[in-house]
């Protein structure tokens, strides 16, 4: 999450989406909506937070009575990290270089992507891809040679002043991402969630990357490819013009 102005936002969609993996991996017991934010304000308090935060939950089963996969070997509670760090948006804004990983994303019948989960090797992999190819991330396909993501971020592109975006099937549903999509909505920007092939992302004339950590930021080059004469495209500056002001103005207020 990203703490703007003392406020969090989309704070509630944020836990959510941590209550609904939580109960997709069978945990006995899940902290109150109340009780995590009065943790979160806690501990952005105590370090004296306003603005300009990214907080990262992290919600384990707890301590086990011995080593093992069983979730009944933890016996005491879950335990909930808060992790607040002072971190502006950690892409350049001038634009990011991909390449593509040979890793793929699992479709929901290996590893459903609906649960948000802290087992990211092969997206790990691919970012050790990306650092040795001098890029800044890698693109990951799924199984079907069909766009997912990147290893942290979802991908848009756009084509003849249409946004389009990767369905929903082997990348997360993205909080950032549905943002984007609700200003498409609002501002009555042509867009759809389609499957998007390696030809689509080389031929696009604008793409860009969503994420809490990054927000938006364009992409300018793909294995080598340039993307909208290696400049952020007018229509990534747009929608990121846009976002900037609902956080501006949006959100949970969690700092007096």
């Amino acid at each position: 999450m990203r703490l703007y102005q003392g406020r969090i936002f989309k704070l509630h969609e944020h836990l959510n989406r941590l209550k609904r993996s939580a109960n997709a991996l069978s945990f006995t017991e899940i902290p109150t909506r109340e009780r995590i934010i009065e943790e979160i304000k806690r501990t952005l308090a105590a370090n004296k937070m306003q603005d300009g935060v990214h907080i990262r939950l992290t919600l384990s089963r707890g301590l086990k009575i011995t080593s093992g996969m069983d979730p009944r070997l933890n016996q005491s509670g879950p335990t909930l990290i808060v992790l607040a760090e002072f971190k502006p948006p950690v892409y350049a804004k001038n634009g990011l270089t991909l390449i593509t990983s040979k890793f793929r994303r699992p479709p929901p019948d290996i590893l459903d992507p609906r649960i948000h989960h802290a087992n990211l090797l092969n997206s790990i992999l691919a970012k050790i891809e990306a650092n040795s190819a001098g890029a800044d991330d890698a693109l990951m396909l799924d199984i079907h040679g069909f766009v997912a993501e990147t290893n942290a971020t979802h991908i848009f592109v756009v084509r003849n002043g249409n946004v389009e975006t990767s369905r929903v099937l082997a990348c997360p549903e993205g909080i950032t991402r549905a943002t984007v999509l609700e200003i498409c909505v609002a501002e009555r920007i042509s867009h759809s969630e389609t499957n998007l092939t390696l030809n689509d992302v080389y031929r696009a004339d604008e793409i860009f990357c969503t994420g809490t950590m990054g927000e938006l930021a364009g992409v300018t080059t793909i294995d080598n490819n340039t993307i909208a004469g290696g400049k952020v495209g007018s229509m990534t500056e747009r929608l990121s013009d846009l976002y900037a002001t609902r956080t501006a103005t949006a959100g949970v207020q969690v700092v007096d």
